[in-house]
């Protein structure tokens, strides 16, 4: 069955009625390369847009009705914006440089819009630079020394340096698993190590979370998880006591196979730590209490039986080019199975109004075919670009952003496999509940009524406002920025 038919019957009517346009907006900075939103959570939404010349942060009021913005020129081309940081009368703006591995603070007062450009330090010899994140009103910026393992946190209030902290790290493998294929994360490393951070704001898709690593912040805690084959490892940093613990799991399958066929992802959300492991004909869900790291429960699929967790239909999704992605019903487990075996698996969770989570499981695969006319094809997987990039060759991999290789000699097909399941709280046992529309379903909806020339937007940010999702993306043909608002 075809799922196009469906998404028209369903999803586009309810998408219609669900999507508002808040405004279409002329930038200054042309052609726009980056969008980044770089306000605080629930405060007046501030969009960063950025290219090789200037910065434009346009500013809108707490009913969004009107809008300003203002520039900043001077602009070191190998510079990468990592973050920001707000308060109610100052906004700063975080970069490294690729190069040189400076790091600076452009900040600037909303009473005058006036700007002051600041270094921060510099990495040291054998410091890599890792990630920048938003911890209680400061930002923590993580290094990495390879002589050691330690890790070393950097906290700023805007431009003043608050603490240097530093952890050793007992996973033995940390460094070498932040420098392995660089290529498959989501979000581009700006050294060479990197790691997916993920932000709880928006609601995350498999392509946002299949990656083998990646790093969360929850409550007075950064933690960050590696998985392989059948073991999960987290690396968990204490920011009140100021230490750092190691944990590892190991999940074992019913049906025993080559350990090499083995393959595993896992996803934190809340109080709860949700781990899938497939060899290719079973796949086991795994629910552990993050705040005492027991089992609380195991779900069981096999190629050769129905799921009997699922929430509707097994789905097929893919897309080449960035094109709007088709969808595809995928009739028995088993070829569910056969899409699984070949991809990286992922696992996403999202609590719903009436207390259950809607999980989704299944797999992301991207393939990267060079043009017949350049060399054979290559049978490579590739990443996909993190939410809030623009589209187009990082300095760091000339490969990393796979939508835009279309246009240089190269196609990139992207095919995910996945269901849903609804779970109660705290036991995590099925329910038989309909499935209603996500905010991914009414993008995808509206990608599928509105967007010229069948491609999804290259240049792109989304974010939650007062509740409701807000998407903003750079409309070619118009040569404007549009921001939309979708129903929770």
């Amino acid at each position: 069955m075809r799922l196009n038919a469906f998404l028209c019957f369903f999803f586009l009517p309810f998408a219609l009625a669900a999507q508002t346009v808040l405004g279409n907006y002329s930038l200054k900075n042309k052609p726009t390369d980056f969008a980044y939103k770089v306000s605080r959570p629930q405060k007046p939404v501030k969009l960063l847009f950025q290219n090789d010349s200037e910065y434009e942060v346009l500013c809108f009021d707490s009913s969004l009705a009107t809008s300003k913005s203002f520039v900043y020129k001077q602009v070191e081309k190998n510079n990468r914006f990592v973050n920001s940081l707000e308060t109610d009368s100052l906004l700063s703006l975080y970069f490294i440089n690729i190069k040189t591995g400076y790091f600076y603070a452009l900040t600037t007062r909303f009473s005058d819009s006036s700007f002051a450009w600041k270094e921060l330090f510099r990495e040291q010899d054998k410091e890599h630079f890792l990630k920048a994140v938003p911890f209680q009103n400061t930002l923590c910026v993580l290094s990495v020394n390879e002589a050691n393992n330690d890790l070393i946190i950097k906290k700023f209030n805007h431009t003043r340096l608050v603490s240097t902290d530093t952890f050793q790290i007992e996973f033995p493998l940390f460094m070498s698993a932040l420098k392995s294929n660089l290529n498959m994360l989501n979000q581009e490393p700006f050294s060479d190590i990197g790691i997916t951070y993920v932000d709880y704001e928006i609601e995350q898709d498999i392509s946002d979370i299949y990656t083998d690593r990646k790093l969360y912040v929850r409550d007075d805690k950064l933690i960050m998880t590696f998985d392989q084959l059948n073991t999960s490892h987290l690396v968990i940093i204490d920011m009140a006591k100021n230490k750092s613990y190691y944990k590892k799991f190991s999940f074992k399958l019913e049906l025993e196979t080559s350990a090499s066929t083995t393959k595993g992802n896992s996803f934190l959300y809340k109080d709860y730590f949700f781990r899938v492991t497939s060899n290719g004909h079973q796949l086991n869900l795994a629910i552990i209490d993050f705040r005492n790291f027991k089992l609380i429960r195991n779900h069981n699929i096999y190629d050769d039986q129905p799921i009997e967790i699922k929430n509707g239909p097994m789905i097929f999704e893919e897309s080449t080019n960035g094109s709007v992605p088709s969808l595809e019903a995928i009739k028995t487990p088993e070829n569910f199975f056969k899409v699984v075996r070949g991809a990286d698996l992922g696992v996403t969770a999202r609590q719903m109004p009436i207390g259950t989570y809607e999980l989704i499981v299944g797999s992301h695969m991207a393939e990267v075919y060079q043009s017949p006319a350049l060399s054979a094809p290559m049978g490579m997987g590739f990443g996909m670009a993190g939410i809030g990039f623009g589209m187009g060759a990082s300095v760091m991999d000339p490969y990393y952003y796979p939508y835009g290789m279309g246009t240089r000699s190269y196609n990139v097909t992207i095919q995910k496999a996945y269901f849903h399941t609804v779970l109660t709280d705290k036991e995590f046992a099925h329910v038989p509940l309909a499935l209603q529309p996500s905010y991914s379903d009414r993008k995808k909806a509206y990608w599928k009524r509105h967007v010229r020339m069948s491609k999804m937007p290259e240049i792109e940010v989304e974010y939650r406002w007062k509740n409701k999702m807000h998407y903003g993306y750079w409309d070619k043909k118009m040569s404007k920025f549009m921001l939309l608002e979708f129903e929770p």
